[in-house]
């Protein structure tokens, strides 16, 4: 009789969930035995007798949404107002807070990079002079 090692999450948590679900073992028992914790090994139950093998599949804790996000309608103003002036980030921000907008200058930068209203500066083009100088030398 060989054991086979679970090659998932789902298959893992199913392994120690299925016999307690079966009523084979008390999850009490089960608890003294497993790596995880009882109240881990009862919200895995429930899951599953709620949504079966596809509930046990581990969900993501990251958060749905930004609480200090910019509000939408403050965007928008910024962007319309970059189109309409040109201006930078900064005297942007003064005017805005003439109006009774207030929101710091690196805020509205960053709403103006994220859109790709930013200047597009040319680089300077490097002149390799040692190259000519020693193809002169040889010649």
């Amino acid at each position: 009789m060989s054991i086979s090692m679970s090659k998932t999450i789902r298959e893992e948590r199913l392994r120690w969930i299925f016999p307690i679900y079966k009523k084979e073992i008390k999850l009490v028992d089960v608890a003294k035995i497993c790596p995880y914790s009882k109240r881990s090994l009862e919200r895995w139950l429930t899951a599953y007798r709620e949504g079966g093998e596809e509930a046990l599949e581990p969900r993501s804790t990251r958060p749905k949404t930004n609480q200090n996000e910019t509000p939408i309608h403050l965007k928008e103003k910024v962007l319309e107002l970059r189109k309409e002036k040109k201006k930078c980030a900064l005297k942007m921000h003064w005017e805005l807070e003439k109006d009774g907008i207030y929101i710091h200058e690196r805020t509205i930068g960053k709403i103006i990079k994220k859109e790709g209203l930013t200047r597009k500066y040319r680089t300077k083009k490097i002149q390799y002079k040692y190259i000519k100088d020693s193809l002169k030398k040889e010649l």
